[in-house]
Protein backbone atom coordinates (compact mmCIF):
# COMPACT_ATOMS: atom_id res chain seq x y z
CA UNK A 1 0.00 0.00 0.00
CA UNK A 2 0.93 3.48 -1.00
CA UNK A 3 0.76 6.58 0.94
CA UNK A 4 -1.43 7.85 -1.80
CA UNK A 5 -3.82 4.54 -0.65
CA UNK A 6 -3.32 5.80 2.88
CA UNK A 7 -4.52 8.89 1.45
CA UNK A 8 -7.71 7.81 -0.27
CA UNK A 9 -8.58 5.73 2.34
CA UNK A 10 -8.75 8.75 5.10
CA UNK A 11 -10.46 10.89 2.62
CA UNK A 12 -13.20 7.94 2.47
CA UNK A 13 -13.54 8.33 6.20
CA UNK A 14 -13.55 12.15 6.13
CA UNK A 15 -16.30 12.37 3.34
CA UNK A 16 -18.22 9.54 5.21
CA UNK A 17 -18.13 11.25 8.97
CA UNK A 18 -19.52 14.37 6.88
CA UNK A 19 -21.85 13.12 5.34
CA UNK A 20 -23.37 11.74 8.42
CA UNK A 21 -24.27 15.20 9.44
CA UNK A 22 -26.40 15.61 5.81
CA UNK A 23 -30.32 15.69 6.34
CA UNK A 24 -31.13 12.00 4.57
CA UNK A 25 -32.97 8.99 5.62
CA UNK A 26 -30.94 7.21 8.26
CA UNK A 27 -31.48 3.95 5.68
CA UNK A 28 -28.74 6.16 3.08
CA UNK A 29 -26.22 6.43 5.80
CA UNK A 30 -26.31 2.45 6.43
CA UNK A 31 -25.97 1.73 2.81
CA UNK A 32 -23.34 4.11 2.05
CA UNK A 33 -21.69 3.32 5.45
CA UNK A 34 -22.37 -0.53 4.28
CA UNK A 35 -20.82 0.37 0.79
CA UNK A 36 -17.99 2.12 1.72
CA UNK A 37 -16.61 0.56 5.25
CA UNK A 38 -15.45 -2.80 3.92
CA UNK A 39 -13.65 -1.32 1.16
CA UNK A 40 -11.58 1.15 3.30
CA UNK A 41 -11.33 -1.45 6.42
CA UNK A 42 -9.53 -3.57 3.34
CA UNK A 43 -7.32 -0.52 2.55
CA UNK A 44 -5.89 -0.24 6.06
CA UNK A 45 -5.42 -3.74 6.45
CA UNK A 46 -3.28 -3.95 3.43
CA UNK A 47 -0.91 -1.05 4.00
CA UNK A 48 -0.58 -2.84 7.83
CA UNK A 49 0.26 -5.95 6.16
CA UNK A 50 2.64 -4.25 3.89
CA UNK A 51 4.08 -2.71 7.11
CA UNK A 52 5.26 -5.77 8.68
CA UNK A 53 2.16 -6.16 10.82
CA UNK A 54 0.93 -9.77 11.78
CA UNK A 55 -1.85 -10.98 10.08
CA UNK A 56 -4.50 -11.15 12.62
CA UNK A 57 -7.16 -11.92 10.65
CA UNK A 58 -5.92 -14.95 9.02
CA UNK A 59 -8.35 -18.24 9.07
Amino acid sequence: MTMDEIAEAIDTLDSLIAALSMQMPDSLHVKALRESLPNVRDAIKSGYLAAGGENMWAD
